[in-house]
């Protein structure tokens, strides 16, 4: 039975990391990225690889962001998923992958070590079942965007 993820894309309005990594995103240096964050919806938590916290899983993430869209991926074991990604908090943020395109642009975007907000959410897509970025050498909001939920 198909079930879904739910990725929340946030930004922050006034905080210049978030308006870097907007800008950073390659999808258009000229018009900034829609988010500049993605969360993972676990029922009445989130789970998000955060700047200052590394990957972790709060009740309160929500708190001083802007929800800029929702989408509901569907996949075939979303359980499978949440529980993957619950796998991951305490480790730490990856500064390359959010830096990573114009930093090293044949970096592989699945190392487990550490994570990046939207390859955590695609990382979990892929956890429950659904690999539809295995082709996708960088994880971005596009990325996420550009796949059929």
């Amino acid at each position: 039975m198909a079930s879904t993820i739910r990725v929340i894309f946030t930004k922050r309005k006034w905080n210049p990391g978030s308006w870097l990594i907007r800008w950073a995103l390659p999808r258009s240096r000229f018009s900034l990225a829609l988010s500049s964050h993605a969360l993972i919806k676990d029922g009445e938590y989130f789970i998000e690889a955060n700047m200052l916290h590394g990957v972790r899983r709060s009740k309160d993430a929500l708190s001083g962001l802007t929800i800029v869209k929702i989408v509901d991926y569907l996949v075939s074991d979303a359980e499978s998923g949440l529980t993957w990604a619950r796998g991951q908090v305490g480790k730490k943020y990856d500064w390359p992958g959010a830096f990573g395109l114009a930093l090293n642009p044949d970096r592989d975007w699945q190392e487990p070590d550490s994570w990046f907000c939207y390859e955590l959410a695609a990382a979990t897509i892929v956890n429950a079942g659904r690999d539809a970025f295995a082709s996708k050498g960088h994880i971005t909001e596009a990325t996420l965007f550009s796949i059929k939920p």
